[in-house]
């Protein structure tokens, strides 16, 4: 075949892709993710008999600011991370800033509390487990959200794999916010920072396997 017909079969029947298919993907896949993330919320944790008084309190809403910050965020990460080419300075210091932002919190709490205390407010009284159910609860976002970056055309795996991670252990966190008891800053910045840091790792480490074309 000649190279003038390749290029012409190639280019027959081409139509133009709408500017925010990337973000349409993704938003699919979150939506897929959120959904198996709050039946197995539900099934695993059930839910809270307090979560009428809950809602009106500030901390719960403050609570969720972390995450909900970082699924903004890591969603643009994820998009550029998902096109060749794309800018990634400004995606990645848009996400690490809800992280900056939880740290210095975390040190001027600690700095205002008594030395007796700083290590009551960062393990709080289910340390032991809550990192391991952020986890648990952003597997379906983090299968949903790989599967869509899948189809579109990373090149730099790892990091494709890390932002997609980043995104699907925030909305998790998201999710398990609505069950989590703690009202401690320092708990939050210590083992909601741990369990979007392992989801992140997760996807680094399965994305040059899953996203290798």
């Amino acid at each position: 075949m000649k190279t003038g017909d390749l290029i012409f079969r190639l280019a027959n029947d081409l139509t133009p892709v709408e500017s925010n298919a990337v973000s349409r993907r993704l938003n699919r896949a979150l939506i897929v993710g959120f959904a198996g993330s709050m039946a197995l919320l539900v099934v695993l944790y059930g839910i809270r008999s307090d979560m009428p008084k809950l809602i009106l309190t500030t901390m719960f809403w403050v609570r969720l600011a972390f995450p909900t910050a970082t699924v903004v965020t890591a969603m643009k990460l994820a998009a550029c991370l998902g096109r060749p080419g794309a800018l990634l300075k400004l995606a990645w210091f848009a996400v690490a800033m809800p992280f900056v932002t939880m740290m210095l919190m975390v040190i001027f709490i600690l700095l205002a509390t008594p030395p007796g205390y700083r290590l009551q407010l960062m393990l709080g009284t289910t340390w032991r487990v809550t990192t391991a159910n952020v986890v648990l609860l952003s597997l379906p976002s983090l299968a949903a959200v790989m599967r869509a970056m899948k189809g579109l055309a990373p090149t730099r795996l790892a990091l494709a794999g890390a932002g997609v991670g980043l995104l699907a252990g925030a909305q998790g966190l998201l999710v398990y916010s609505l069950y989590c008891s703690e009202m401690s800053v320092p708990f939050w910045g210590v083992w909601y920072v741990l369990a979007v840091v392992v989801t992140a790792g997760i996807g680094a480490a399965l994305a040059p396997i899953y996203l290798r074309w």
